[in-house]
Parts: C-alpha cells; sequence; structure tokens
C-alpha cells in the first residue's frame, strides 16, 4: 500500500478563491471578472480548476475600487495602470515634460512673499535658498464674486 501526502507551501501570499476575494475587497464576482476581461485584473493562477488570487490581486482591486469611487472611470484606469507596468510617469501619461513639476517652476520668492517663509527649510552650506515651500502648502481658489456678495 502506497501513501501519497499532497503538500502546500504557502509563500507568504494569501491564497484567496473569487469568492473571498469578492467578499474581502467589498464587490462582487461578477465586477472582479468584469474587470479581468477588461484587462485591468490579471487572471488568477489556475490550481486544478479553482483560480487562486493573492495579495498583488487583492492590493490592484482594493486600488481599482478606491479610484472609481473618487471618479475614475474604466478607461482612465487602464491607462493608468498600463503606464505604471511600462514603467512610464504621470508627466508621460499627461504629455507634459518630464521636468514640468511645480517644484522646477516655482518662484522661490513666493514663500516669503505669502508668508510662509519660515516654512521653507535652511539652505545648504554653501548655497542659497532651498526649494520652494510653496510647493507644501495646500492654496485655495479665491472666487472673488462669492466674496463681493
Amino acid at each position: 500500500m502506497s501513501l501519497r501526502y499532497d503538500c502546500q507551501v504557502r509563500t507568504g501570499d494569501e491564497a484567496l478563491t473569487i469568492d473571498e476575494l469578492a467578499s474581502a475587497t467589498g464587490t462582487t464576482t461578477r465586477r472582479i471578472r468584469s474587470l479581468q476581461t477588461l484587462g485591468l485584473l490579471p487572471h488568477p493562477e489556475l490550481r486544478g480548476r479553482t483560480g487562486l488570487y493573492g495579495n498583488t490581486h487583492r492590493d490592484r482591486l482594493t486600488a481599482i475600487l478606491r479610484l472609481q469611487g473618487r471618479g475614475y472611470s474604466l478607461e482612465s484606469l487602464t491607462e493608468l495602470f498600463r503606464a505604471h507596468e511600462d514603467g512610464r510617469s504621470l508627466a508621460a501619461v499627461l504629455g507634459l515634460p518630464d521636468d514640468a513639476t511645480p517644484h522646477g517652476r516655482a518662484d522661490p520668492d513666493a514663500a516669503e512673499l505669502y508668508g510662509f517663509g519660515e516654512l521653507e527649510p535652511p539652505p545648504p552650506p554653501g548655497r542659497g535658498r532651498g526649494g520652494p515651500a510653496l510647493s507644501l502648502v495646500p492654496t485655495t481658489v479665491w472666487d472673488e464674486r462669492a466674496a463681493a456678495s
């Protein structure tokens, strides 16, 4: 009589069925399959006839659901995830030059002008002023029509 032992070694990656993944992320199996068909979510690893999803599936699905909740369309998410997989920067996705960052265009004297000079880090020894502090401070758009009424 021969004995057969099946051993599964966990590699630290969760092994969830589609039902478990849907439950863990608060969505439906139908939505998961739809995202796979669109190419937004990779297909599971098959073990026999069972598809198993890991941490990468869960993280990606959570990101997709969060971004959809913020108003991103599936088409825009497809573009963002493809860019991420290709190693492209946000500037490349937006069609901007890589050096077109707010930090590169900000006026170093603007921090002092708006009263945020004390937030600016001290300059390194032997150098001029540090980077612009206003790039760190959230701004509010002023609506003069609302102020006039």
